[in-house]
């Protein structure tokens, strides 16, 4: 069985994230969806665990899993939840890929790079697709959606989810 695996905070769910997941649906038996930094509510953060699950599951139903991360103390203890995690969707022989967009860039993915051996799979794989094609990023939705610039935040939110997303706004 194949498997990806998607950690992101999706704070908020934007165009970018969605085109990814369908990718990711298409190419695999199974889509898991980490939302990570679960325990964490701050200005970017601002959605809840369950609001992300909300709008995640408004988005594609049942075409993907949805899971949680909260943050940890350390990266190994991080991994170490993150392996655990993993372990409830697959077995040790399944094909593994961490689905991402700057491997770079990006504090998760690093961590699991580093500490990929302490993840007890045979078959660990890596994708990467640059954000480039879509300039977008979920900090400059909440900066339009904090100076009420609705409509420019719309041009990058789904109609599935944009009500929803401006809603914790506006409110």
């Amino acid at each position: 069985m194949s498997l990806w695996i998607i950690i992101w905070r999706f704070n908020p769910l934007h165009i970018w994230h969605i085109s990814l997941i369908n990718s990711s649906i298409n190419k695999c038996d199974k889509t898991i969806i980490i939302l990570w930094s679960a325990n964490v509510i701050n200005e970017n953060n601002p959605f809840s665990k369950d609001e992300r699950y909300i709008i995640l599951k408004k988005e594609f139903w049942d075409y993907i899993y949805i899971d949680h991360l909260d943050d940890c103390e350390s990266d190994i203890e991080w991994i170490r939840s993150l392996d655990e995690l993993i372990r409830k969707y697959c077995n040790f022989e399944d094909k593994i890929t961490f689905f991402w967009w700057d491997l770079k860039n990006d504090y998760a993915i690093n961590a699991v790079k580093i500490f990929q051996k302490e993840l007890k799979f045979k078959n660990i794989n890596f994708f990467e697709k640059h954000r480039d094609i879509i300039p977008i990023s979920a900090t400059k939705i909440r900066n339009h959606l904090q100076n009420n610039e609705h409509e420019e935040a719309k041009k990058w939110l789904s109609d599935n989810t944009k009500h929803t997303i401006i809603k914790k706004y506006v409110d």
